[in-house]
C-alpha cells in the first residue's frame, strides 16, 4: 500500500456519491474510516471543505473535496485494480457515463423519493445521524426540501407519468448496454459501473423505480455483478445503499 494512513471519508451515509467512493475503496481493498454527518452537520462540513459539501476525503494531509476528485486521487495513490480505463477512448466513455449518473440519474432519485408514497424511507435515510430536537425539526421538512431541489433543477416540475417514462427509458438503455457485455465500458468493471449502480441502488428505494427496474433483467444481473465486487460480502439487499 502506497500511503501511511487510512483515508477518512466524510459523508452523508445515504448519499449515492459517498456510496460511489465507498464501493471504489472496497473494490481496491483499501481500509478506510468514516465520519458520518446528519443534516445538522452542514456547518461542520463548511469548516473543513471549502466547497461546503460531502463526501470529501482527508488523507495524508490532503483534503479531496468531491467524489469524482476522490476517485481520481485513489487511482493515482492506489493504482492496483484500476477503475479508470488506461485506454483514452474508454476512459472518456467512463467519464461521460459517470457524469451522466451524477448529474442526471441523481435528480430522478430526488424527484421520485420525495413523492409521498416514498418519502417515509427518504426521511429515515436522511436522518440516520440526527437525534432529538434536530430530528423532530427536520422530519416534516425533508420531503419539501428535497422536492424543492428537484423542482429547481427541473425534473421535479414534471408529472409522475413523464418521470416514470423517462427513467424507464434510462433503465432500458442500461439493460441494452449490458446484454452483450458484462460491463458498461470495455471488458472490466470501471467507475462508470460503480457510479450508475450507486444511483440505481438509491433509486431502488422508490417504489416506482424498483418496479420499472424489474422489467430490465440484464440490468438486474449487471447490478448483482457490480455489487459482488464492490460491497462487503453478505450485505443485505436493504442495506446496499448504506454500507
Amino acid at each position: 500500500m502506497s500511503s501511511l494512513h487510512k483515508p477518512i471519508l466524510h459523508q452523508y451515509q445515504v448519499s449515492p456519491f459517498a456510496a460511489k467512493v465507498r464501493r471504489c475503496l472496497y473494490y481496491k481493498g483499501i481500509p478506510f474510516d468514516t465520519v458520518n454527518y446528519g443534516l445538522s452537520g452542514v456547518r461542520k462540513i463548511k469548516k473543513i471543505n471549502p466547497r461546503a459539501k460531502a463526501p470529501f476525503m482527508v488523507h495524508d494531509g490532503f483534503m479531496i473535496p468531491d467524489s469524482t476528485d476522490i476517485i481520481v486521487y485513489l487511482e493515482k495513490t492506489y493504482p492496483e485494480k484500476r477503475l479508470i480505463p488506461a485506454d483514452a477512448r474508454l476512459s472518456a466513455q467512463a467519464s461521460i457515463i459517470e457524469d451522466w449518473a451524477d448529474e442526471s440519474l441523481y435528480f430522478f432519485d430526488l424527484t421520485m423519493r420525495s413523492w409521498p408514497n416514498n418519502s417515509a424511507l427518504l426521511v429515515e435515510d436522511l436522518l440516520l445521524e440526527d437525534k432529538g430536537v434536530m430530528r423532530k425539526l427536520f422530519q416534516p421538512l425533508i420531503p419539501r426540501i428535497i422536492a424543492r431541489q428537484a423542482h429547481g433543477q427541473g425534473m421535479g416540475r414534471k408529472d409522475r407519468d413523464s418521470v416514470c417514462r423517462e427513467i424507464e427509458g434510462h433503465f432500458q438503455s442500461i439493460d441494452t448496454l449490458v446484454q452483450e457485455s458484462a460491463w458498461l465500458v470495455g471488458e472490466h468493471l470501471s467507475v462508470a459501473d460503480i457510479a450508475v449502480a450507486s444511483m440505481c441502488t438509491v433509486l431502488d428505494r422508490a417504489e416506482e423505480a424498483q418496479r420499472l427496474m424489474a422489467r430490465a433483467p440484464a440490468l438486474l444481473e449487471w447490478r448483482e455483478r457490480v455489487d459482488a465486487l464492490t460491497l462487503p460480502q453478505g450485505t443485505p439487499a436493504d442495506q446496499r445503499a448504506l454500507v
